[in-house]
């Protein structure tokens, strides 16, 4: 998602308006000291949801009450506003969409008078949805807790990548901005392969159920383990099992029987004499139990449907443009400019033409700003796995009902046969092969109640789902893209010879950047001396950053980068130059920060449509 800022507006109490214009590109903000240019990092920052502002006191927050900035996502604009923080509104923000830049030439505190104010963070919401970005849920296992898990993925954990202060460009100690607060430095480093579009709801959603699907199968295996009897124990237990039931029908149990025949025997007890009734209203059971299934099936049927039409609803949107393009293409309205002529007394009729011709006009009005929609995602996921849950509740509710069923059919055929049955012994039968049916569970004999083939292969299914996010591999290629890229920005910058050769490296997974020297030494940033070798590492790391969040097309991190004095660490002995044809001299610390921008603006030619900004 290519977002840049274009503007950035200040407005006065007597609606007197700053503003600074950013084109796609490099843009250098240049003045005196103590003019707000640094300023311009906060105001930005602020805007950009920052819990408080940290914009300095002075002229600059005298001056204004309500800042705003103006994103450019695509062909829509995306404009944000926060009141200052003295005018006791700073929790509150507004939002606007618009589809035409035409607004920027004349906006004024007017523009937000038609607007409400809202609270921060549904604003928020807003925007990120407009961003692309909305993975509300991003715990790895269901059962830990959400505000431990740290929540759903925010704009907030966009910002280290688009700030570099002036007391942090060229420090040793520190990289990223407010990487100080252990909280948000973890936030942004577990929400990085979202913010650059690698893991999805999607992806979260299948490790949740992983987790849970193998809990489950560690949890069967651990029982079937524990429910294990020795030999001699499952021999005595069938022994007293048999002879009870031996007991009430009138047969004796040889006691001496090998264990295997005592098993044939348990797997077929004996029946009882036909001397004896039965009563049984086992058939109201069964109808009771098959009316309970259906009702399950039903809303079963109910949970798929609705489950079908959540899951497709991510593809509505590029559907609907689709269909938009397709009736743009086969519908054409035909417009002639001559009067249209009555066939029957051939007059003509100049007010039907106006008319159509009209309507040519606001149709195509209507093309040129539907075409300007783009993407608004919203995260179902939430819903998808609560029905996703529930549909295998029913699936396994259908499940234990047919079991019952079928035992109750199986008891009713018994009774059929075997009408005269006593009660004693019907009852006595049914215990007995009851507790058998559980002891040799406990045996292993049978499978627990959990399906262990289809855990298994949900398990399986689950894994490969996970392998199609690749994530590894994404991980390792923009490493590899990152150092190339790190090299070959700080070669061209002011970094000591006696460093070189070497290689920068910065690892996702931990956010370590570090130098290898001649392939063997590992020498990271506090190591090093020099503040134009710190300088250029940040310099190098961030703009390389940029080249793989605009490469990467499902990234949801605005593509801007603010740089404030990278000039510091170069302090000139004279200023300007000695004006003398050819031999015209410039101070070797003027000429190496004429290099940072000359660098910088050779680098934005990979992708110029996006806004680096530099102060």
């Amino acid at each position: 998602m290519n977002a840049i800022i274009v503007r950035i507006f200040l407005f006065g109490e007597t609606q007197e308006k700053r503003e600074v214009k950013l084109s796609s590109g490099l843009n250098i903000i240049t003045g005196d000291s103590k003019t707000g240019k640094s300023a311009l990092l906060e105001i930005v920052d602020y805007c950009l949801f920052a819990s408080r502002s940290t914009i300095p006191k002075g002229v600059v927050e005298d001056f204004a009450t309500l800042y705003s900035i103006v994103l450019k996502v695509s062909e829509k604009y995306i404009v944000i506003a926060r009141p200052s923080a003295k005018t006791g509104n700073g929790s509150k923000a507004f939002v606007n969409v618009e589809t035409s830049g035409q607004f920027l030439e004349g906006i004024s505190t007017k523009y937000f008078s038609a607007l409400v104010a809202r609270p921060m963070k549904e604003v928020q919401v807003e925007v990120e949805q407009h961003l692309g970005l909305s993975v509300l849920d991003t715990r790895l296992d269901e059962e830990e807790d959400k505000k431990n898990a740290g929540g759903k993925a925010t704009l907030r954990s966009c910002v280290p990548f688009l700030f570099q202060h002036q007391n942090l460009i060229a420090n040793k100690h520190s990289i990223f901005y407010r990487f100080e607060d252990f909280y948000k430095r973890k936030k942004t480093i577990e929400d990085f392969p979202i913010l650059i579009g690698w893991e999805t709801s999607e992806y979260f959603i299948f490790r949740r159920e992983l987790e849970q699907k193998q809990k489950e199968l560690k949890a069967h295996d651990k029982l079937v383990k524990s429910l294990k009897l020795k030999d001699e124990e499952i021999q005595s237990r069938l022994i007293a099992i048999i002879e009870s039931y031996y007991n009430v029908i009138g047969f004796e149990l040889d006691t001496e029987l090998s264990l295997p025949d005592l098993k044939k025997i348990a797997k077929k007890l004996p029946d009882v004499s036909n001397n004896s009734y039965a009563n049984s209203n086992l058939k109201g059971k069964i109808q009771a139990q098959e009316a309970e299934r259906e009702a399950v099936r039903d809303q079963l049927y109910e949970v798929q449907e609705l489950l079908v039409l959540l899951e497709t609803n991510s593809t509505l949107t590029q559907g609907h443009v689709g269909q938009l393009r397709f009736l743009e293409i086969t519908s054409v309205l035909e417009s002639n400019n001559d009067a249209l002529v009555c066939p029957v007394c051939h007059s003509t009729n100049n007010g039907l033409s106006d008319e159509i011709l009209a309507i040519h006009h606001s149709r195509e009005e209507l093309k040129s700003e539907l075409g300007k929609i783009d993407v608004y995602k919203v995260d179902n996921s939430q819903q998808i796995e609560e029905l996703r849950k529930q549909r295998n509740f029913l699936k396994r509710e259908i499940i234990r009902i047919a079991s019952e069923i079928n035992a109750l059919e199986k008891q009713d055929k018994e009774l059929q046969v075997n009408k005269s049955l006593r009660d004693q012994a019907f009852l006595a039968k049914g215990m007995a092969e009851a507790n058998i049916k559980y002891l040799l569970s406990r045996d292993g004999q049978n499978a627990l109640s959990t399906d262990v083939d289809e855990l298994t292969e949900r398990i399986k299914w689950l894994k490969e789902k996970l392998e199609g996010f690749d994530l590894k591999s994404r991980i390792r290629d923009a490493e590899v893209f990152l150092s190339q890229k790190m090299t070959e920005i700080c070669n061209q910058l002011d970094f000591e010879d006696e460093l070189k050769p070497g290689v920068l490296r910065f690892s996702i997974e931990y956010f370590v950047f570090y130098y290898h020297f001649n392939n063997q030494e590992k020498i990271n940033l506090s190591e090093m001396g020099s503040g134009a070798n710190w300088l250029a590492c940040h310099l190098s790391l961030f703009i390389a950053l940029l080249h793989l969040n605009c490469r990467e097309k499902k990234s949801t991190i605005p593509s801007f980068l603010f740089i404030d004095q990278p000039s510091q660490v170069y302090f000139p002995t004279k200023y300007g130059e000695v004006e003398d044809g050819e031999n015209a001299e410039a101070d070797e610390n003027i000429m190496q920060v004429r290099n940072i921008f000359k660098v910088m603006s050779h680098l934005q030619n990979y992708r110029p449509e996006n806004a680096v900004s530099y102060t």
